[in-house]
């Protein structure tokens, strides 16, 4: 007797931790599908506000969290490094836009820890050229950090020698750093 109860109570528990699997992975899920949809929703919102004319900091913020949540709770999706990307896009933004040196600084920073890891955990992304060239990007424009952005430059230069933009980049370095004046001085 002892045997059939434990076989059954053996089919008991293989029948429950499936069930309880099948619950975990459709909760998952859903969590995934929530995520996307939130991000998507939130990606919209702030799209329609550009056309508008609009700039809702506080969204811009909002959806950098959320991609970089989303893309650490599910590295393998394929929308990942896109919303990475577009968020790294939004912290130059708002590196631009603010008017106080030390959120410069860290939307600036943030723009450059999000491009890295695109570069790092999506080598096959087909936006990482734009990656690259969009950290020197950084230090150029915002941070005028010219003697990083040369360095980013010219490493975008070697790794796509035949693009225009690499092209463009080659005799651009020539002013980068350079005021008007001393462009027009030839100095």
């Amino acid at each position: 007797m002892n045997s059939k109860i434990f076989i059954w109570f053996s089919i008991f528990i293989c029948v429950f931790a499936i069930s309880c699997n099948r619950t975990s992975n459709n909760t998952l899920l859903q969590e995934k599908g929530q995520a996307q949809a939130d991000i998507l929703q939130l990606l919209q919102q702030l799209d329609t506000q550009e056309e508008t004319g609009k700039f809702d900091f506080d969204g811009v913020t909002d959806f950098i969290v959320k991609a970089e949540k989303f893309s650490t709770d599910y590295p393998e999706d394929p929308m990942s490094a896109e919303v990475l990307y577009k968020a790294a896009l939004m912290a130059m933004t708002l590196a631009k836009v603010t008017e106080k040196p030390a959120e410069t600084h860290l939307y600036s920073q943030k723009a450059l820890t999000i491009f890295d890891n695109i570069l790092r955990i999506y080598p096959d992304f087909n936006g990482i050229k734009n990656c690259m060239f969009n950290k020197g990007v950084v230090y150029d424009d915002i941070l005028h950090d010219y003697e990083n952005a040369e360095i980013f430059y010219k490493a975008f230069i070697a790794k796509y020698p035949t693009d225009t933009l690499a092209i463009n980049l080659e005799v651009y370095l020539q002013y980068l750093g350079k005021s008007p004046e001393e462009i027009l001085a030839g100095k």
